[in-house]
């Protein structure tokens, strides 16, 4: 919700609050302008901000991606699909841009059957996936970009009785990952070294360093679990 996320920065700002570190919602953050020519410290997290210059701290969404489109292409897999938040939010685009970059440096056609945006809930990315093994020549691997995705894909895997033969590799780690039949591989991030790179940047710029606003940018890890590893049926 854009308008509450300007609405708690102000509660912030008027409380006179010595820095600000943000999650940002909205596309657009140019509203903090003035509080940051003020000399607030402001650090975003997660996704950069728009419309302003700041620091930011990043997880490595493209290289991510690129990763576990190539763990997916390693245990044999071809038709690898697609299945991602809205296009507009940057870490969306980011970790789309990643997979497409992979297909194209393995040789791998990025169908756009097989390329499914703007799944915002686990129902919608569970009857995207049962949309896609229902049609012809479906995909053998699932690459999902966000973890309520990774939910619904993996939901629907088991409605379909499929969940030991279609491979999935998730974005983001999630809770229980590691129980479920077969065990989901995923790309995680680290949130808490995210929080620790953003604290540190708050407080140097409060010890009176300066220097040009930039990107900090967290890798994320592959955790193998099994889902990733599944190979592609004859």
């Amino acid at each position: 919700d854009p308008q509450r996320e300007r609405d708690l920065v102000r509660a912030f700002t008027m409380r006179r609050a010595d820095a600000l570190v943000i999650a940002p919602t909205g596309d657009d953050q140019s509203y903090l302008y003035g509080d940051i020519r003020a000399g607030t410290p402001v650090v975003f997290v997660d996704r950069p901000p728009q419309g302003l210059s700041a620091d930011s701290v990043v997880a490595d969404n493209a290289s991510g991606a690129q990763q576990a489109v190539r763990h997916l292409a390693t245990h044999g897999h071809r038709r690898i699909a697609y299945l991602g938040d809205l296009l507009d939010i940057p870490t969306a685009r980011q970790r789309y841009q990643g997979y497409r970059e992979a297909c194209l440096d393995l040789g791998l056609r990025a169908r756009p059957d097989h390329t499914i945006h703007d799944l915002r809930s686990a129902d919608a990315a569970a009857t995207a996936v049962t949309a896609l093994l229902r049609a012809d020549d479906p995909p053998t691997a699932l690459f999902t970009s966000q973890n309520l995705v990774t939910i619904g894909a993996v939901r629907a895997l088991q409605h379909l009785g499929v969940h030991d033969r279609v491979a999935v590799v998730g974005f983001d780690d999630f809770p229980l990952a590691d129980l479920l039949q077969p065990r989901v591989t995923v790309m995680a991030q680290d949130p808490a070294g995210m929080g620790g790179t953003a604290a540190s940047l708050v407080f140097r710029r409060l010890d009176g360093e300066h220097w040009a606003p930039a990107q900090h940018i967290v890798p994320v890890v592959l955790i193998a679990r099994g889902s990733g590893e599944l190979p592609p049926l004859p």
